[in-house]
């Protein structure tokens, strides 16, 4: 049990740091974006950053511990009020047991104006496959939560229109990751759009990537 708790309190801490640096490479803002992670993989409970705290000076001991039928049972604050897509990724998918919502500035611009990331790196032809751009839903609703629940399947990266990213994975460094190579995909897209045209890899390119990293 001691042993179970102590790996308890690590996973608090990973997102406590995740928070952080996300917080430092400007895809956070201070009190925006929330993170949360199963206590164990496939486990129906999961820990859940707080509502309205600064996230460079959370600690794990503001977490919240929350059940799948949206119960708290531990902790003092008030969860996310996101937790509402948290719980229906966990429902429809029980290989993520970590969810990141970011409100990454140059990924959410671009779908601001329509532009999907295209696979114009080796990293991106692995991790973003495919990133659809979800229609606006008023954050913080239940409706939010069904709609991020359909369309997060098959899907590692969701592009909520007027409002973030939220990515998902077997761990929070999997999620993480893909939030980064998003926005890295996104700033070189703009950065070519400014030039010229912005090219892809081949589609046979792509295939070939995935039997190399057996994806």
């Amino acid at each position: 049990m001691e042993e179970k708790g102590a790996e308890e309190e690590e996973l608090k801490s990973e997102i406590i740091r995740c928070a952080i640096s996300l917080y430092q490479r400007g895809l956070m803002t201070g009190i925006g974006g929330n993170i949360s992670a199963r206590v164990e993989p496939g486990a129906n409970e999961f820990w859940i950053t707080p509502s309205g705290l600064y996230k460079p000076r959370l600690t794990p001991e503001d977490l919240i511990r929350m059940d799948l039928d949206g119960n708290i049972l531990e902790g003092i604050f008030k969860p996310s009020n996101e937790w509402y897509f948290h719980v229906a990724i966990y429902k429809r998918r029980a290989d993520v047991n970590a969810v990141i919502h970011t409100h990454s500035p140059i990924a959410t611009g671009l779908a601001l104006a329509g532009q999907t990331i295209k696979p114009i790196t080796v990293e991106a032809t692995m991790m973003l496959t495919r990133v659809p751009i979800v229609p606006f839903v008023y954050p913080g609703t239940k409706e939010l939560g069904e709609t991020v629940g359909e369309h997060i399947m098959g899907n590692r990266l969701l592009l909520l229109q007027n409002h973030g990213v939220i990515g998902v994975g077997y761990d929070l460094i999997e999620a993480l990751s893909a939030i980064e190579i998003l926005e890295e995909c996104a700033t070189m897209m703009l950065v070519a759009s400014h030039f010229g045209k912005c090219e892809v890899i081949p589609a046979h390119d792509i295939e070939l990537i995935k039997k190399l990293y057996k994806i």
